[in-house]
């Protein structure tokens, strides 16, 4: 029973290597989008699709993926994951036009959104009490250090040797971590005993209730902002006279504020919960900061002020579902939330890029990324108002 129980951290360590392979893939374009701009001589909107199209996928698959990871074995659906994530990012890496980048960034984003449902799932499974929140806050690093590693190297190598390069390497890196999964990965004892379990995914759906789809909004609008900003901001940063590499690391600071305070905010919302207060703090700040960009040249101050308020952010958001949710609906849950960020990660990038086009102003830009990270604080502002009368109604049935 005690290796058994050990084995955990064997999972938690497959599963923050896949979460690293989401991110080389996902953050893969941004460090690099002038080069490919240059190359194949696209538009701002054109190049915003590049983002777009990986996320598109998510909206689709990840409320399904998430019924699945509460009700089924994930071995099978975690290969087929590596294998479109390996297939599609190749393709990017090979292709000579849009449309080609196009589609294997479709093709990608199908099997890295599915897999980003299912990973928090299986971390819940194998963990318990007090070692869950340790190894969220560790999954939690794995999106910011994948990013900063993208921002850090993806901007030099691609202008060393192409931008081919670095996305070539992400490819080569998840065929890698494919292997390790197929051989590693075991279900849990509490897995294997449910997994006979079915329920209609419509009734599922109608179990959640509506708070969940408010804390998904809000982390809509987190994300629609984030990628946003790391999209276009290298572009108004050589502008202003940086290099690419010089864009790349500024970009990946608010990044590794995620990475350096995202365990210390879980510890947080264990021992004080009130994740809402949290959210919204963060998204008001992140709005101003937005909107500092257009009239300040202080990009580092602003880069690092953006880093710890970031970080105020994805753990609280994470922490919510198994807090609002039965655990028969936990993956479902997050898959509410893989679905709400992949609309804004579908959307944003394109928007603000059109307005690039049509202002042919970075300042329109910023004041729409600023507009949605403050949307994060509004929606997260009626999710805690819509629990606090669910609480209250609860209350009233037991007396």
């Amino acid at each position: 029973m005690e290796k058994v129980e050990n084995y955990r951290w064997v999972i938690l360590g497959i599963v923050y290597l896949s979460i690293l392979a989401f991110t080389l893939i996902f953050q893969s374009i941004p460090p690099i989008l002038p080069l490919i701009i240059s190359e194949l001589h696209l538009t701002y909107a054109q190049s915003g699709l590049l983002m777009s199209l990986f996320a598109l996928p998510g909206i689709f698959v990840s409320v399904l993926g998430g019924f699945l990871a509460d009700r089924s074995g994930m071995k099978p659906l975690g290969a087929g994951c590596f294998l479109l994530m390996i297939g599609g990012t190749l393709l990017v890496g090979l292709g000579m036009n849009l449309q080609t980048l196009g589609l294997g960034r479709i093709i990608a984003g199908i099997g890295a959104f599915t897999l980003s449902v299912f990973l928090p799932k299986l971390l819940s499974q194998w963990f318990k009490g007090r070692e869950l929140g340790l190894a969220m806050g560790i999954f939690n690093t794995g999106v910011p250090l994948g990013s900063v590693i993208c921002f850090g190297l993806f901007g030099r190598m691609g202008t060393l040797g192409g931008w081919r390069v670095p996305i070539l390497l992400t490819g080569i890196y998840s065929l890698i971590i494919f292997f390790l999964f197929f051989i590693l990965y075991r279900p849990s004892p509490s897995q294997r005993m449910r997994e006979d379990k079915s329920l209609n995914i419509y009734k599922s759906l109608n179990q959640m209730g509506y708070p969940i789809w408010l804390v998904g909004f809000s982390w809509l609008w987190f994300n629609a902002a984030f990628v946003s900003f790391a999209t276009f901001a290298p572009d108004l940063f050589m502008v202003n006279g940086f290099t690419i590499e010089q864009s790349g690391i500024l970009i990946g600071i608010p990044l590794l504020g995620s990475l350096l305070f995202s365990a210390p905010i879980g510890y947080l919302v264990d021992r004080f919960k009130h994740q809402e207060w949290l959210i919204g703090t963060g998204g008001i700040a992140l709005a101003i900061l937005a909107l500092f960009f257009n009239f300040s040249s202080s990009f580092l101050f602003l880069a690092i002020l953006m880093g710890i308020f970031s970080a105020m952010i994805p753990a609280p958001i994470y922490s919510l579902p198994p807090e609002i949710l039965k655990m028969d609906n936990v993956g479902l849950g997050f898959g509410v939330l893989s679905t709400c960020s992949s609309v804004g990660l579908f959307v944003a990038p394109y928007l603000v890029g059109k307005t690039k086009d049509l202002t042919d102003s970075h300042n329109w830009s910023f004041i729409l990324i600023s507009s949605f990270f403050f949307l994060t604080t509004v929606f997260i502002f009626f999710a805690n108002r819509s629990r606090s009368t669910a609480d209250k109604t609860d209350l009233k049935r037991g007396f």
